[in-house]
């Protein structure tokens, strides 16, 4: 094949960089050559082509080489560039074949959520008052609750400093050592509840949906009339919601820390 030297070089290349990027200390020219196989000088010439490019980076007094954070960036990018609604679309439509139930997916923009996907239910004629574009504050729905159960107790409190808290319904919780005890039980769940605090007579579940950092990126929701959201349904769909966040949040880079 006419690209096959090429093809090798590259292979060889990104061979050179999984090496590296096992080892914290960096590695010898000598240690490199052992480890992939290859002539000295093909190393030498590799690690020089990276290092021209900024991938890789000579110490002088060691004469190891490590790698910069050129990748890095790179994969910063690409995780920046992630769109969570494009990304979430065909689970959110799973999930609401699934439920018959209406679903919703909002991102967070400063201290509100905003709403930016809608899917109706598939077994009722009852329309909630949602909409795509709609902003309301975090403390008030499942969504953002979930959300906010991902941030320091500082981060909550700036939030709630900034926010005009006001009750939606009779249900809306309007103090902070209540959210804070409610937090605490969604943080041990890994769900959120809404009892008709957005909405009278509408009963949400909600998780959130984390980025590469493990942040609340966004979140997601289903939602029913209280006759049909009993305390049974809730444990039925809790699992339902909680597979398909964290699938989404698969997805945009999120890895769970393992359990110690």
């Amino acid at each position: 094949m006419e690209n096959q030297p090429s093809v090798q070089s590259l292979e060889r290349a990104f061979d050179l960089i999984e090496r590296l990027s096992r080892s914290s200390d960096g590695m010898l020219l000598m240690e490199l050559s052992a480890a992939s196989g290859l002539h000295k000088s093909t190393v030498h010439r590799l690690l020089s082509s990276l290092a021209a490019m900024g991938y890789v980076k000579k110490d002088e007094s060691s004469n190891k080489y490590r790698l910069t954070l050129k990748l890095f960036e790179l994969s910063g990018r690409v995780v920046d560039n992630l769109d969570v609604l494009e990304i979430s679309k065909p689970y959110l439509e799973h999930l609401r074949n699934a439920t018959q139930e209406a679903i919703h997916l909002v991102v967070r923009e400063g201290i509100d959520i905003v709403y930016v996907y809608k899917l109706d239910s598939k077994n009722s004629s009852i329309r909630m008052f949602s909409r795509i574009g709609m902003r309301r504050p975090m403390y008030c729905t499942a969504v953002g609750k979930s959300i906010l159960a991902t941030m320091s107790d500082d981060e909550v409190i700036k939030i709630w400093g900034k926010s005009d808290i006001k009750r939606y319904t009779e249900h809306t919780v309007v103090e902070l050592g209540p959210l804070f005890r409610e937090l605490e039980e969604i943080r041990r769940k890994g769900y959120a509840l809404d009892n008709e605090e957005n909405e009278l007579g509408v009963r949400c579940i909600g998780a959130v949906v984390r980025d590469y950092t493990g942040r609340g990126k966004a979140a997601l929701s289903i939602s029913a009339p209280i006759a049909r959201m009993t305390d049974a349904r809730i444990a039925e769909l809790s699992g339902e919601i909680l597979q398909t966040s964290a699938a989404i949040s698969v997805e945009l880079g999120y890895r769970a820390k393992p359990e110690t």
